[in-house]
């Protein structure tokens, strides 16, 4: 009995088996081949320029018209930049410029404040001068009539000087001369006692000297009677 032996695979039947594998083969790794190609050629996803990634001079301009990125829209984000950047300084600056503005305003109404004391003082120092030189004439206008003998009238002005300026020794003095004058020593004297009282009240206001100086003429006028 004659054994069988295994036949080999027909050559169709072993190229076809090959070629089934040689094309799986072939199929992976053109897959894979263009997936790394695929990988590989990927354009980026997004060609705006962000903070971190601004473009060049020459490159590209970001807008996508073609042109170079100094050629066409460098000017508007720089001016953008700066834009940005004035605002931010503004906003870090402005509790600056509030406190400013406040000391500023305290200046002024500090200034308008002196301003006004200033010219408070300049009234006052008018009006005490417009005083002063009323009463001076007024003084001066009482000691004329009684060096031109007028003694009714020097009265009259004397008395009108202890209405007018009450808070002056003035009056009693110049009214005490026309006493003086009209040789009534005792009424004089009597005047100037009152211009002694009016001083000791005021001693602030007056020299220590007056007083003594008027002292001699009321113990000239009206000496004290010898015991």
């Amino acid at each position: 009995m004659q054994r069988a032996t295994a036949k080999p695979a027909s050559l169709g039947a072993r190229r076809v088996g090959e070629i089934g594998i040689a094309g799986e083969q072939q199929l992976m790794e053109c897959g894979v081949g263009q997936q790394v190609s695929i990988q590989r050629k990927r354009p980026p996803t997004s060609t705006v320029p962000t903070s971190m990634a601004k473009p060049g001079r020459n490159d590209p301009c970001h807008c996508g018209s073609g042109n170079k990125y100094k050629k066409c829209c460098l000017a508007r984000d720089e001016a953008a930049e700066r834009d940005s950047l004035v605002k931010a300084q503004a906003r870090r600056d402005q509790p600056a410029v509030a406190h400013q503005h406040e000391r500023a305003a305290a200046h002024r109404l500090q200034v308008r404040e002196l301003k006004a004391e200033v010219a408070a003082r300049l009234r006052v120092a008018e009006e005490e001068d417009a005083y002063e030189d009323e009463l001076d004439a007024a003084s001066n206008a009482v000691v004329q009539l009684v060096g031109a003998a007028k003694l009714d009238e020097a009265e009259a002005a004397a008395r009108d000087l202890l209405i007018r300026f009450p808070d002056v020794h003035d009056g009693w003095d110049r009214l005490g001369m026309v006493h003086e004058a009209r040789g009534d020593s005792r009424q004089a004297a009597d005047c100037y006692r009152k211009v002694i009282d009016f001083i000791s009240q005021h001693p602030d206001d007056y020299d220590a000297g007056m007083v003594e100086q008027f002292a001699k003429l009321v113990e000239r006028l009206d000496p004290p009677v010898a015991t």
